[in-house]
């Protein structure tokens, strides 16, 4: 995705559609312009520890790498390697972390802390080595464990390098792609009917395969904690995690030329590597914004202009339930079994189901220009 110092101009992909729509996104803009400034102080903490060098790239995930950090957003990150392990790389990850946990010289304050940001979860996932090895060449199998999943998924999905060394995390990221493309046989070969298939199905599966992963966690989770923060875990599966799962959807559709209106691209796999670094090198909003435009732009469609004042309009007002302090640690208190008599988690499902309501017409209404893909490829 686009690196920190860039900031909402005319031309971003949520700039340029906003001006089509005629609308705006208050919250979703809020949240961006709050992200900025977080992205660029810790590119400058990482920039003082010691050590980093080409072999190494630190990546963020999460709301801070979407750009949509809100009052309380987790900071996941990690240190990637790509190299053989050595004890440097150990030296370089608690450098990192000793410096984001440190207190200011005030004494009062973490980096954490300063910057309204919660650690990494207790899962272990992220704040951790990752290397590029098991990232690339696990997918799939019994290597492929949940942390090297997730981490591989949403390395291309949401991940963002931080600091000047960004050339470990640029290689890993073409060279998971590579590996997705080139094992795919069928990937541009004609069918029965006659028709190349451009959408990479390998990676496709592997982000449904890591949608339902989450699914199954959420339950897995709610069950290991006691039930602890199970409202606002409900509440973001069905927003955030959906959005960035129906955003890597729409990257691998993308890569038909008739979806994304480039009918002059070359039927070669280095085509399609090229055109999915692009399109995820954008945040999953922008990616739904690219979208919009691109198909607006040829003709005019009332259904898909209301499908986005719909997708952008309930996520807009997610990102606005998520920065209001008060409804944000009620939901994260809230008891399961109490969950019938809050109004504020009513709220916050009433934005869900219209968010839920807008993805599926985007993929699956009548008039979507997607339809077809979605049925054969994304549920058959």
């Amino acid at each position: 995705m686009s690196g920190p110092e860039n900031s909402i101009s005319s031309s971003s992909p949520l700039e340029l559609l906003s001006q089509i729509l005629d609308c705006r996104w208050a919250n979703i803009e809020e949240a961006r312009q709050r992200s900025l400034p977080i992205l660029k102080r810790l590119s400058e903490t990482i920039e003082s520890v010691p050590g980093p060098d080409s072999d190494t790239s630190v990546v963020v995930d999460g709301s801070v790498a979407r750009h949509e950090c809100t009052k309380g957003s987790d900071l996941d990150w990690m240190l990637l390697v790509d190299a053989q392990a050595n004890a440097d790389h150990q030296e370089i990850l608690l450098g990192i972390r000793n410096a984001l946990s440190a207190k200011e010289t005030s004494g009062k304050q973490t980096l954490f802390s300063e910057l309204g940001l919660k650690e990494p979860g207790p899962e272990g996932t992220f704040g951790t080595l990752a290397f590029s090895q098991p990232l690339t060449h696990y997918i799939g199998g019994e290597n492929d464990s949940n942390s090297n999943t997730t981490r591989r998924v949403l390395l291309l999905l949401e991940g963002l390098p931080i600091g000047k060394r960004r050339e470990a995390f640029d290689r890993v990221r073409k060279n998971i792609l590579k590996r997705y493309l080139i094992e795919d046989k069928g990937l541009l070969h004609r069918g029965i009917d006659g028709e190349s298939r451009w959408v990479p199905l390998f990676l496709l599966n592997d982000f449904a395969r890591y949608w339902r992963t989450m699914a199954v966690d959420f339950s897995y989770k709610q069950f290991n904690r006691g039930g602890k923060g199970y409202a606002l875990r409900s509440i973001k599966l069905g927003t955030s995690r959906k959005l960035l799962f129906a955003s890597g959807l729409l990257a691998c559709f993308w890569c038909d030329p008739a979806v994304s209106h480039t009918e002059n691209r070359e039927p070669k796999t280095q085509s399609l590597i090229d055109c999915l670094e692009v399109f995820l090198s954008n945040t999953p909003l922008e990616r739904f914004a690219l979208f919009f435009r691109s198909n607006l732009q040829i003709a005019p469609s009332t259904f898909l202009e209301d499908c986005a004042r719909e997708l952008f309009g309930s996520y807009d007002d997610f990102l606005c339930l998520l920065n209001d302090e008060q409804k944000r640690d009620h939901l994260e208190k809230l008891d399961p079994g109490s969950q019938d008599t809050s109004e504020i988690f009513a709220e916050a499902r009433k934005i869900r189901h219209r968010f839920r309501l807008a993805i599926q017409e985007v993929f699956t209404g009548s008039e979507s220009p997607i339809r077809e893909h979605s049925i054969a490829k994304g549920i058959f």
